[in-house]
């Protein structure tokens, strides 16, 4: 299951100040019991994120080995899913919510008593990445490549990238029309370079999302050299080279020049094989072996034309600084008025209690959580359910320069002490 926590440590511990629970001495966190233990029919979503598949978990009593419905709706959106109780009165349900926004699930038909929840399902986060040729022919309209990447989820961004010059001069807007893979969507963008503009004109990408269900973003700054010269081929990639991250490398052909194949080499030495062109592309899957200042190399070769002595041929070269490669996104677990988690110091909680999950990342995007043993996590509150040990998962999408991190604490769960009579 999965929940958001984002909000600022001041804000966070203002706004929940009234659900502040005591601590125990030394070193483990110890929670106290709650007004009451968890009732005995409910249904427990965590807040989620666009794209990203949760788990919505429902306590029912007498339907043992029977399948439920449960409704889901969000302004005019609705629909449902279906799962079997089983023999200790709960129902597990998989979903992948579609838009941001406020979500309100309910149990239907026979398993009405478990009432409903509400939860927050929030944008999933995106990065743009700016695919220009190192060298563009002006006089006439060459394509360049932007791919908006959602790290996270199964659903592919929609809207538009703007291309324009870091001084604030547009180029072109363009809709995103293909995609690479699940969750990466892709956009051409033609630019026919002025003269006026010199031998050099850096640029970059920016991503607007055509809904709420995105983030913006916008690439790291390109800047090709711009020549009145017809150039054989050149190479296509991104700003940016991450050493062991996957990226693409793309073969251009110059205008005029026919279809053939190409091959890419790094520091001389061969990593493609030939490649045939389509439409005077080549594409490459690379990934950078090592860091540091390397060049990148692509030799072509055109095919045979009717009527042409000879074949067309050419080659291109790029130093590239190639980054370290990608650390995990650092993700910091900071209740309201609690210490932060830490995975190797103990975290007491007695069945019944319940507190409020937040959390910060180094890349400042949404962290969601799972659980896993006798608690539930509904919206953004986590609540024992009875003695035991629960795993409490917190990760996040990271973005352009850092991996998806996670971090697993355990929670000890104790029993509740008895009532005073």
């Amino acid at each position: 299951m999965l929940t958001t926590a984002r909000r600022s440590r001041q804000t966070r511990r203002i706004a929940t100040a009234t659900l502040a629970l005591g601590l125990a001495a030394g070193s483990a966190l110890a929670l106290t019991p709650g007004a009451q233990a968890v009732a005995k029919g409910g249904i427990y979503a965590p807040n989620g994120m666009v794209g990203v598949s949760e788990d919505i978990q429902v306590q029912v009593s007498g339907l043992a080995g029977q399948t439920i419905t449960i409704g889901l709706s969000s302004g005019s959106l609705a629909t449902t899913v279906q799962s079997v109780v089983n023999a200790q009165g709960w129902a597990s349900a998989s979903w992948t919510p579609t838009t941001a926004g406020a979500w309100t699930i309910t149990a239907l038909g026979s398993a009405i008593s478990a009432g409903s929840t509400t939860i927050t399902v929030v944008p999933v986060p995106t990065y743009t990445i700016l695919m220009a040729q190192q060298s563009l022919q002006q006089g006439v309209s060459n394509n360049l490549q932007a791919a908006v990447v959602a790290p996270i989820g199964t659903i592919a961004p929609t809207g538009s990238v703007y291309l324009s010059t870091t001084t604030g001069n547009g180029i072109t807007t363009q809709p995103l029309t293909g995609t690479f893979g699940t969750a990466t969507s892709t956009a051409t963008l033609p630019w026919n370079p002025s003269t006026g503009l010199g031998s050099g004109a850096p640029i970059q990408a920016a991503f607007t999302p055509s809904n709420g269900n995105f983030t913006a973003s916008t690439s790291p700054t390109s800047q090709p050299f711009l020549t009145t010269a017809v150039t054989p081929v050149a190479m296509r990639w991104p700003a940016v080279l991450y050493a062991g991250t996957t990226t693409v490398l793309q073969a251009v052909l110059g205008a005029g020049y026919a279809d053939g194949s190409v091959a890419f080499s790094l520091d001389g030495t061969g990593i493609s094989g030939s490649i045939a062109t389509s439409n005077g592309v080549a594409t490459y899957q690379w990934t950078p072996p090592a860091s540091g200042n390397h060049v990148i190399s692509v030799t072509y070769t055109g095919n045979p034309v009717s009527g042409q002595v000879g074949v067309q041929s050419g080659a291109n070269s790029q130093v590239v600084n190639i980054q370290n490669p990608k650390v995990a996104d650092n993700i910091t677990v900071d209740p309201p008025s609690q210490p932060a988690w830490n995975i190797a110091q103990p975290i007491i909680m007695t069945a019944g209690s319940a507190v409020t999950l937040a959390a910060t990342t180094t890349s400042n995007t949404t962290v969601l959580f799972s659980e896993q043993g006798p608690c539930v996590i509904n919206g953004s509150v986590l609540t024992a359910l009875s003695p035991g040990q629960c795993q409490v998962t917190a990760f996040t999408a990271g973005n352009a320069s850092l991996k998806p991190g996670s971090e697993t604490y355990t929670i000890t769960i104790s029993k509740a002490p008895p009532k005073k009579k």
